[in-house]
């Protein structure tokens, strides 16, 4: 019973009271009914005139009054005889006789029925109530039970036996009576003599006061029977009675389980959460209730059961839905480590708690109703009983209120509350005068460009000096905590400083393990101690490019080589635009959605002030940078710096299928909390470079290596990577099954070394960070680290090109440049185009790529050589290398091969319908090295330049990347061929790990 429900108490009390309070008034109403007593006329039956006569009872001594002086011979008789057999006035005739020394007020009765709590009953009664003055009085009563142990109540006047005579006299109590046998009034059962029908009897000789004020309370214990007539054969067979025993067992075994042990787990599972294995604690004791109550039901079962009552009816109900909370209490504990159920376990685990509320609160009311069978509230006996039963229920109670509000009080942290995103116009509103486009104005560290404050010192009352907490403590580096975590370990850290074992939780915390196995090894700082979306403040979405417009005319054509060698510019540009650039490079780059889908990943819980201690006690070691570690009297800089060792978690917010035929899939990942940045942390990830994604894969700790390859830039902010997924792929598969939103992926790099300078050139001018002529060749998806460079060298963001021709805005939203202007790109196109501002005049619009220098310097010569097994793979990076041809078609060749024979959709460079062979790369490798004898490499006299030397391996570079196999037979085929090549020059990168 996972009692979860915020605001139960309330209800809980409501509906206590309510069963408290009108159980004795429903019994009461039923006392209250008016009575109809029949006086029976004065006589003396002969039972010599009755043609059956069967004995109940008798005996000389072996009964005992509630008078020990007193004892008694009893005899108990019944006379019968079947009238008008056959016919509609069918009538039994019969006479009740009891005999016995020292009677005062008694009864004797018979029952039709297999037991008192569903029979019709024929009570005769000495003088009851003492109203008569003739103490030969007898009085005939016809009563219908009360589903209860309790003395029958009248039919309200509605009868169907009739008193002929009767009399007290000499210690004798007879009663003539007549019963019809088909009354038909709807009150009475129906009577077949010809059948064996179930009846009971029962007798009194010395009976007391009931709470109505009557002289009828209880047969004694050996006082009734139960038997089964053939009336009109005057056959009598003697069977047992139901064991009231049976009913005492089920009814306290019942309470027990119902108000002990369901309870118990309740209370457990909602305020000692913090307690390790308290799910093991919970389902135990949960378990072993729902044992009970089967043993108990079988125990009533073998006795006897009338299903037509309310508490029998009542309890076959939350039998089913115990059942069913079973179900749901084990999908629950299976989801905390099954990610086929994790995905609906929160609908489960809420239908599960609130299904335990509802059979707690049931669970009081059919223990009131069972007790209030076995000992009704209106008799004095059984007072005890229900003194255990309010006592219980109060007890939990008041537990379970003073909790709630000691943990309202003292335990809950209201000092954390949900902050919501709201839009925001950039720069107030206010748009560039000259191209009517906005703005941007606000940093990627938040709309105050400001990081958010992570924790609050008091919250976590953890010191944050910079001296070890405690020397005695074990040293780890984030490369050594990884390394832990890889040999079966369970860590995390909090305020990027302390080491936690989280192993003994594994199995109890409430959010289930997947989430400990996403957090493993990483900072959970924000998840611990704040709400999901505490930076929605901070978060400012990226802005829209607008569409290209319609009707955009024709490139300019390419400038021939003489313009494009000349260096000097009519307009000399000094440094403008510093603060435009800046504003560019910390630009928004979240949509959104994608805000959306991190904050729906984040998964966060505010923990308690309890929790928050729970989590100080499971402090085993201190994180150290990599240089300290050996030091164990060193300092910590409180300060996080940057590791590229160090998983930070991420949200998947697409993967998206680039093309119907092909396997190639666009991941993107969001840092799960963006502004919670390091200090040093890179911006730029360099071509070559790569990233290693962790993830849990059945009960398996997963790492690949992917190069990112998004235009977005910002870093580690944001990454993009293209797969190839194959159908016995791991990661792959794994990624491409989840959905947007669903899964936090652990990442850390960039690791690596990068294929180009890290340093930015100091000029644009300058090009000495890129070879002068490159190729790269690719099988399969090992173009990856060539769609980086490509990225980088001729699709750069946020980066200024020089503009080598004049350019006059032949649209509204177009910009204009002069021969010399420095534009920065803000958005690509990839057919020629870009919106860019230019830094001079700070206009902002759309402008021709081919009017200005590539980054990478106008004699860069770039060749791809792409080797793919069917055409559907070409669709890897296709948008990029289409953008570079149409942009700067004089910096980049392209040669692809298809080894079945398909063309591609978009043909781009010359595509070859076979596979890569030895013939065909070296002829590429001769044209792109072997000889300088294009315009653009010689200079201003004509001559070849020195600086593309062949004999310097530093002007070209050849990249190898592949699938297995593929780079062994890419190096013999180059060494075996006629390009000349210096091995010097080739560099190859493996497709499974970092260079």
């Amino acid at each position: 019973m996972y009692f979860m429900s915020r605001r139960p108490l309330g209800a809980l009390l409501s509906a206590i009271l309510l069963l408290i309070f009108t159980t004795p008034l429903v019994t009461c109403a039923y006392a209250d009914t008016a009575q109809y007593d029949l006086p029976v006329p004065v006589g003396n039956p002969d039972p010599s005139s009755f043609q059956f006569q069967s004995t109940f009872w008798q005996d000389s001594s072996s009964w005992v009054s509630t008078d020990p002086t007193l004892t008694s011979r009893l005899d108990y008789s019944l006379h019968w005889s079947v009238e008008q057999q056959g016919t509609a006035n069918e009538t039994i005739h019969a006479l009740i006789r009891l005999s016995g020394d020292n009677l005062k007020y008694a009864w004797a009765g018979i029952g039709f029925g297999r037991s008192m709590l569903e029979a019709q009953f024929i009570v005769c009664h000495q003088m009851s109530g003492n109203q008569y003055p003739n103490p030969a009085t007898v009085e005939l009563h016809e009563h219908a039970t009360l589903y209860k142990y309790a003395p029958p109540q009248d039919y309200n006047g509605q009868h169907a036996a009739f008193p002929v005579q009767g009399s007290f006299n000499n210690n004798t109590l007879s009663c003539e009576f007549t019963r019809r046998t088909q009354p038909q009034d709807g009150y009475h059962v129906n009577l077949d003599p010809n059948a064996l029908s179930p009846m009971i009897w029962g007798f009194n000789p010395r009976s007391d006061l009931n709470t109505d004020g009557t002289w009828f309370t209880y047969h004694e214990t050996e006082h009734r029977g139960a038997l089964t007539a053939d009336l009109a054969k005057g056959n009598i067979y003697t069977r047992d009675t139901y064991s009231f025993g049976k009913k005492l067992a089920h009814g306290f075994g019942m309470m027990f389980v119902w108000l002990v042990l369901f309870p118990f787990a309740a209370y457990y599972a909602r305020y000692l959460r913090s307690t390790a294995r308290w799910t093991l604690v919970h389902m135990i004791t949960q378990i072993t209730g729902c044992l009970l109550l089967i043993a108990f039901v079988i125990v009533i079962f073998t006795d006897w059961i009338q299903l037509s009552r309310p508490h029998a009816v009542f309890g076959l109900c939350l039998l089913g839905f115990i059942l069913l909370q079973f179900v749901l209490g084990l999908c629950s504990i299976i989801g905390l480590s099954n990610e086929a159920l994790a995905s609906v376990r929160k609908w489960v685990r809420g239908t599960h708690n609130t299904l335990g509320f509802t059979l707690l609160l049931g669970s009081v009311a059919q223990v009131g109703l069972g007790l209030d069978t076995v000992y009704p509230w209106t008799e004095n006996r059984g007072r005890a009983a229900w003194a255990i039963y309010i006592g219980v229920v109060t007890f939990w109670l008041l537990l379970f209120i003073a909790t709630e509000l000691y943990f309202k009080l003292t335990v809950v942290r209201k000092d954390v509350k949900v902050a919501r995103y709201t839009p925001v116009a950039r720069n107030g509103g206010k748009a560039d005068p000259n191209s009517g486009m906005p703005l941007m104005s606000i940093s990627r560290g938040g709309r105050a460009g400001t990081a958010v404050t992570l924790v609050d010192a008091n919250a976590t009352a953890v010191p944050m000096g910079n001296q070890r907490l405690r020397p005695d403590l074990q040293l780890y580096t984030w490369d050594t905590l990884n390394q832990a975590i890889l040999n079966g370990g369970q860590f995390v850290v909090a305020n990027g400083r302390y080491v936690y074992e989280t192993a003994q939780w594994l199995t109890s915390h409430p959010g289930g393990q997947l989430i400990l196995h996403a957090v493993n090894g990483t900072d959970i700082t924000n998840d611990y101690f704040h709400e999901a979306g505490f930076d929605a403040e901070e978060f400012v979405p990226k802005p829209a490019a607008p569409a290209q417009a319609a009707g955009r005319p024709q490139l300019p054509r390419v400038p021939t080589a003489s313009s494009t060698t000349a260096s000097s510019s009519t307009h000399q540009s000094s440094s403008y635009g510093g603060t435009i650039l800046q504003e560019m490079k910390v630009a928004p780059l979240m949509e959104e959605r994608d805000w959306k889908l991190v904050v729906k990943s984040r998964r966060t819980h505010v923990h308690t002030r309890l929790a928050i201690q729970k989590l100080s006690s499971l402090l085993v070691g201190e994180l150290v940078p990599s240089s300290n570690e050996t030091d164990p009297h060193a300092s910590i800089d409180v300060v996080r710096e940057f590791d590229p060792n160090e998983y930070r978690r991420y949200a998947l917010v697409e993967n998206t299928a680039l093309a119907p035929n092909a396997p190639i899939v666009r991941f993107r990942f969001c840092l799960l909390y963006p502004y919670d940045l390091r200090a040093n942390e890179p911006d730029v990830i360099y071509p070559g470079q790569s990233i290693e994604i962790c993830a849990r894969i059945n009960n398996r700790i997963v790492t690949r290596y992917y190069c990112p390859s998004g235009t977005s830039g910002g870093g580690l902010s944001m990454l993009e990577i293209l797969v190839k997924i194959y159908p016995q792929g791991v990661m792959g598969q794994y990624l491409f099954k989840q959905k947007p939103g669903q899964r936090q992926v652990k990442i850390r790099g960039p690791f690596g070394k990068p294929l180009v300078s890290p340093e930015r050139p100091l000029s644009l001018t300058a090009s000495d960070w890129l070879p002068r002529r490159i190729m790269f060749i690719a099988g399969g998806s090992g173009i990856t680290p060539f769609l980086q460079l490509l990225l980088l060298a001729l699709l750069p963001v946020a980066e200024p090109l020089r503009a080598q021709l004049d350019y006059n805005a032949q649209m509204e939203d177009e910009l204009s440049l002069q021969r010399g202007d420095k534009v920065a790109v803000r958005h690509h196109y990839y057919d020629g185009w870009a919106i860019g501002v230019n830094l001079r005049t700070e206009q902002e619009g759309a402008f021709p790529l081919t009017v200005t220098s590539p980054r990478c310097g106008p004699h860069t010569r770039i060749t791809l050589v792409h080797a793919v097994s069917t055409a559907g793979e070409l669709i890897m990076g296709a948008e990029w290398i289409e953008g570079a041809l149409l942009a700067y078609p004089q910096a980049l060749e392209v040669h692809r091969f298809v080894a079945d024979g398909t063309s591609p959709d978009v043909p781009l460079g010359i595509t070859y319908p076979h596979g890569l062979d030895e013939t065909h790369l070296d002829r590429i490798a001769r044209e792109r090295f072997g000889s300088h004898e294009d315009a653009e490499d010689r200079d201003a006299e004509g001559q070849p330049d020195d600086e593309l030397a062949d004999d310097d391996p530093n002007n070209g570079k050849v990249f190898i990347c592949g699938p297995p196999g593929f780079d062994a037979w890419t190096i013999d085929a180059l060494t075996e061929g006629d390009a000349g090549l210096d091995m010097r020059q080739v560099l190859i990168l493996p497709s499974d790990r970092v260079l």
